[in-house]
């Protein structure tokens, strides 16, 4: 069967252990189109032999490239938008259950169109996720994209705490989603180094955040938010990537009282029913689309 698209490394580097390349896609129709899709890749060795073996990548280098002893390796895609085109990262380990426990390397940032994705995915037998749909790792682009349904900016950490375990908890319950801290609501950095003199360095910084979010949460949320210190424009900005929680998470107010909270059209909005709690709940445990065969959902609230 020929295929209308394959991988291309052109490569710059080449040892014993690793290769250094340029990442292309073509396709070819009436005519072939090439397209750089990551520049100054690098793969371990066997990784990169696993690609060319597989018949999904072809190698220009000189001389004619020699690939070794093709080794056992899986492939995941890691998708982290859809839309017109397929972001994801393409992941490799030697076994499938180590894929995402202990992915030993990737090739980040991939932008393919759906169909030519689908088709990498069938050749290469490879297991797709969605755990990070929604990440946003640059402030920058979160703010060209400002505020939204996954986005949310705070100025600080220490005057923001309240609000920050309420975005948090409604992230966890409703979708994926990004908190920034050292962002103004208009989209501003105005950074958050100011605190981070206050703590005496960046790790105690961060650990105080983490320590903070397990001590305002219950029960634990699992998984835990990813938190990362980012600099921009010489500012430093905290990114908080919350990925929706395996269970109902809840906030403990000053009285270690736990109240809900959802994210809905752009906002995180606490929730009193007891009944919509209750959905939640059942969702968070049961799923969607069993939770409405069982009749315990309403059809309204699907």
């Amino acid at each position: 069967m020929r295929h209308i698209c394959s991988l291309l490394a052109v490569v710059h580097e080449l040892t014993e252990q690793s290769v250094r390349f340029d990442l292309y896609q073509e396709i070819r129709r009436t005519t072939t189109v090439r397209e750089l899709l990551r520049p100054n890749a690098q793969l371990p060795r066997h990784y990169f032999d696993y690609l060319f073996h597989s018949g999904v990548m072809d190698v220009e280098n000189d001389p004619p490239y020699q690939p070794g002893v093709i080794k056992p390796a899986s492939i995941g895609m890691n998708i982290r938008s859809l839309g017109g085109n397929v972001l994801f990262d393409m992941c490799f380990a030697p076994q499938t259950y180590k894929l995402w426990q202990n992915t030993d390397a990737s090739l980040e940032d991939l932008s393919l169109p759906p169909d030519i994705f689908e088709e990498y995915v069938y050749r290469l037998g490879a297991i797709s996720r969605f755990r990070y749909l929604g990440r946003v790792d640059d402030p920058l682009v979160a703010t060209s994209l400002g505020e939204n349904d996954m986005i949310e900016f705070k100025r600080d950490f220490l005057l923001s705490k309240g609000g920050i375990i309420k975005t948090i908890v409604a992230f966890a319950n409703s979708n994926n989603g990004n908190l920034f801290l050292g962002i103004t609501d208009e989209g501003t950095v105005c950074g958050i180094d100011h605190e981070i003199e206050q703590y005496g360095d960046p790790d105690k910084y961060i650990l105080a955040i983490t320590q903070y979010i397990q001590d305002k949460t219950s029960p634990f949320i699992t998984p835990f938010p990813k938190i990362s210190l980012k600099k921009v424009n010489g500012k430093h900005v905290v990114a908080i990537f919350v990925e929706v929680a395996s269970e109902l998470i809840c906030g403990l107010d000053k009285n270690s009282e736990k109240y809900v909270v959802i994210r809905t059209n752009n906002r995180s909005v606490v929730v009193k029913d007891p009944h919509q709690i209750g959905e939640i709940y059942v969702k968070r445990k049961l799923g969607s689309e069993i939770s409405r065969r069982l009749g315990l959902l309403q059809n309204h609230r699907a």
